[in-house]
């Protein structure tokens, strides 16, 4: 009888043991399964972070030397941002303001009181 339960004992504590394997390997595939997920994921965010840079990046409009050499006095404000892009500073003085375009070929424009191009400075 007593060996019985010594068998009995044995093979309750092999199933235990082997439950335990069971539930361990069960837990590293889900460990890799998130891992994996956690790789595809951060992969996806550099890609968003990429595409965002490249639509908030400087067009580089305001460097073009070409766009600087269509500027005409009298046009307006909006005329100018089409053209050059945003400045990167803007000044005002009383009734009349300068935008400032950073970079080596950047330069400036100054306007009127009414908001017109008077003149302008490329580098």
């Amino acid at each position: 009888m007593k060996a019985g339960r010594m068998l009995w004992a044995g093979l309750i504590l092999l199933a235990l043991a082997s439950g335990e394997v069971a539930a361990q390997t069960s837990v590293d595939t889900r460990v890799q399964k998130l891992e994996e997920t956690v790789r595809i994921l951060e992969q996806r965010v550099a890609s968003l972070e990429n595409q965002l840079r490249a639509k908030s990046a400087p067009t580089g409009v305001a460097s073009d030397k070409a766009n600087w050499r269509k500027l005409q006095k009298g046009m307006s404000e909006g005329d100018v941002e089409k053209l050059l892009g945003s400045p990167s500073r803007v000044d005002v003085f009383g009734t009349f303001s300068v935008w400032h375009y950073d970079g080596p070929k950047g330069g400036q424009v100054q306007f009127d009181d009414r908001r017109t191009v008077q003149e302008w400075h490329e580098r």
